[in-house]
């Protein structure tokens, strides 16, 4: 961001350009907005209002830039269009999305995405073949922001033009900066689709190479979206971002860190030095029940029996309850958090902590008929029954009497199916 100007003079500023607003073309109130937004402050929502509608008044004469420079500064206000102001706006920048420039066409999607708002899938996707036609003059920015944006609004893109943007974006990923790198990983995974293997070796290659000027969050991102398309990197690529990362954990959020164990355990790769990193447990013990959970259940997939690191989440999961119960002492979390972490004890044999199980288990017992149990959660439950009657610990009655008999027999039912499961696959 730039200079800001007194919040005073700003304000006088405004109010003399809102009183001439008539007079004003399309590109002064774009650049006036843009001004606002660059300086890190906002245009008061009573002049705002305003400026959109006379920028809208005039929108036959403005230009793709001026309406993707607009959309792009109320979004990065923090801010949102006034309201029937957003559609007009977008299918004007589509009717002239040929003399575009692809920045234009990133700006806009990346703005409407910020806002939290959606885009007519017809309209996405005639945005969409715009800025593949322009690709050659693309930069890796706009590429990302581009597949960005489509994932943000929880949209997918099709196949063939996904390849087309991941080609350009390696062919420029020299020009790429980490965070851009992993923006665009960070993308495909969350729109659940994948790279080909050259192309994801040659982003993560190009981002391990600069991986010392990559903050935390780009490195955790970057394991996170790997692990998340179920695809494979190298012991030397993990290695070097385990390292990056233990370096900048003080400056690492909690979810960060713990995203990155657990994409490490998806690689069956034991990330000891983050572990063993000074500020990890105080991070973690900063952190969602979710991230305490996934770590647990990361070490659990790899045979990892850290005692303290495990300790730690059994001292925070004691005040953990179902997420939307009534029960206003513990800190809300889903079933499947629960799960992860009485199965983790388990597979562990953390016997110390069967306490917190049954605990864990007994919340899940009373909303069971409230929450959803995927087959993987009532799987785990039946896990940690034959962990107690195995070792004849909890009164030696397994999870008897904490869950109701159908609970239990929902259980077993469970796991014979996925039992029955495996065994026609290996056949």
């Amino acid at each position: 961001m730039g200079q800001q100007m007194p919040a005073g003079l700003l304000q006088q500023l405004l109010d003399a350009f809102a009183s001439k607003l008539e007079q004003a073309a399309p590109q002064e109130v774009s650049n006036s907005v843009w001004a606002v937004a660059t300086m890190g402050q906002q245009v008061p929502a009573g002049l705002l209002q305003p400026l959109m509608l006379a920028f809208a008044n005039k929108l036959r004469i403005a230009k793709p830039q001026e309406i993707s420079n607009t959309l792009w500064a109320v979004a990065t206000m923090g801010q949102q269009m006034p309201a029937g102001l957003l559609q007009p706006l977008m299918l004007t920048l589509a009717s002239k999305v040929h003399i575009a420039k692809p920045q234009d066409i990133s700006n806009t999607l990346w703005a409407v995405a910020t806002m939290g708002q959606q885009m007519p899938a017809g309209l996405l996707q005639q945005l969409l073949d715009a800025f593949a036609s322009k690709l050659e003059q693309a930069t890796p920015q706009e590429v990302k922001d581009t597949l960005w944006a489509v994932a943000t609004m929880g949209q997918r893109m099709p196949e063939g033009m996904l390849q087309q943007l991941m080609l350009a974006f390696a062919n420029k990923v020299h020009l790429a900066n980490p965070q851009e790198i992993s923006n665009t990983l960070w993308a495909v995974a969350t729109m659940r689709q994948k790279l080909r293997t050259p192309q994801l070796q040659q982003l993560v290659d190009a981002l391990v190479s600069n991986v010392q000027q990559a903050a935390p969050q780009a490195i955790s991102n970057t394991l996170w979206a790997v692990a998340t398309m179920r695809q494979q990197l190298n012991p030397m690529q993990l290695l070097r971002m385990e390292q990056a990362l233990a370096s900048k954990s003080e400056e690492a959020a909690p979810q960060g860190l713990a995203n990155a164990v657990w994409a490490c355990a998806k690689q069956r790769y034991l990330p000891q030095q983050l572990l063993l990193a000074p500020p990890f447990n105080s991070k973690l013990a900063a952190g969602q029940p979710q991230g305490l959970a996934n770590t647990a259940w990361a070490l659990a997939q790899l045979g990892h029996r850290d005692e303290q690191i495990m300790s730690l989440v059994a001292e925070q999961a004691q005040h953990w309850d179902i997420s939307g119960t009534s029960n206003d002492s513990g800190v809300a979390c889903n079933a499947q958090t629960l799960c992860n972490i009485c199965r983790s004890v388990a597979v562990l044999d953390l016997q110390q902590h069967v306490g917190v199980v049954l605990r864990l288990a007994a919340s899940l017992s009373r909303y069971w008929p409230s929450v959803t149990l995927a087959p993987e959660a009532v799987h785990q439950l039946h896990q940690v029954h034959t962990w107690l009657q195995d070792f004849q610990l909890g009164g030696n009655h397994g999870l008897q009497g904490v869950l109701a008999a159908q609970q239990l027999q929902e259980c077993q039912e469970t796991w014979m199916a996925q039992l029955k499961e495996q065994q026609s696959e290996s056949v």
